[in-house]
């Protein structure tokens, strides 16, 4: 009568197969953290999708008049507020600062910082510390209409931005052409002539963002694998790869009259 005799793993055999399994751990990774990249990125655009239903209803209510970016205090005298009070009525979420919930983007890395998302500055009138509404001649004080949108479909009115290094962010992306390329003449002057933006070279990885003006935290973040989400004009919502928003394409809009402030920001023309 055989007896059966049990044989064990020798070292070699087992260390062979630790290799292999750390192996298939580090092809594997990658990739469960791409798909749980590309999920939060799914569910940032639904956000969005929902804030952007919440402004076309706004704009349903308001005779098409778009909603200021933040207003109130100083010489208000008004309780603070930004853009995101007035379109949550409609959102039954979020709150009035754009930092929790419907307003919040699962992939930005600071869960108590305000304005993750950003209204276009010079669409969204800013009526903070400024004036009486009502009152201003400003460019920027008074509120527009979606008719001064020439192709709905193509300009972007809100993005996802950068990490701000305060305790707030911003309620609005900044502009401003000079900003975002380097400067090559007004608008008219450009033959129709699109640039792609590159100010976001300095805003790669999140904590890149700084409290000053204009920088990371005005600016869209592509934190989902490259890609940032957008709100166009029109209402519909989209993923834009790094390279692709064309400013004069996507961002700027002939806010103003002429001695007036215009979509270039800062200058009067």
């Amino acid at each position: 009568m055989s007896v059966c005799q049990r044989r064990g793993f020798t070292l070699i055999e087992l260390l062979v197969v630790i290799a292999i399994i750390a192996i298939l751990a580090a092809i594997l990774m990658p990739v469960f953290s791409q798909a749980r990249e590309k999920a939060r990125g799914i569910t940032c655009l639904s956000n969005l999708k929902q804030i952007g239903n919440g402004v076309i209803m706004y704009l349903q209510d308001y005779d098409e008049m778009y909603p200021p970016s933040q207003y109130g205090g100083g010489s208000t005298g008004a309780l603070q507020r930004a853009w995101y009070a007035m379109i949550q009525p409609y959102l039954k979420n979020g709150d009035d600062w754009g930092t929790y919930n419907v307003f919040a983007c699962p992939s930005h890395p600071d869960r108590n910082q305000s304005g993750k998302y950003g209204v276009h500055y010079d669409l969204f009138a800013d009526f903070w510390n400024c004036c009486v509404p009502g009152q201003a001649t400003d460019a920027r004080h008074r509120v527009n209409s979606i008719a001064v949108i020439d192709t709905p479909a193509d300009k972007i009115i809100i993005v996802e931005k950068g990490v701000n290094d305060a305790f707030w962010g911003w309620a609005f992306f900044g502009t401003w052409e000079w900003d975002w390329v380097s400067w090559v003449g007004r608008p008219p002057q450009r033959d129709g002539a699109e640039i792609a933006l590159e100010r976001d070279r300095d805003c790669v990885n999140d904590g890149d963002g700084n409290a000053s003006w204009a920088l990371c935290g005005m600016h869209p973040r592509y934190r989902h694998s490259g890609v940032a989400n957008v709100i166009f004009a029109d209402g519909h919502a989209k993923g834009m790869p790094r390279g692709q928003i064309l400013w004069y394409k996507n961002i700027y809009i002939p806010v103003g009259m002429a001695g007036q402030w215009t979509a270039e920001g800062w200058y009067p023309y």
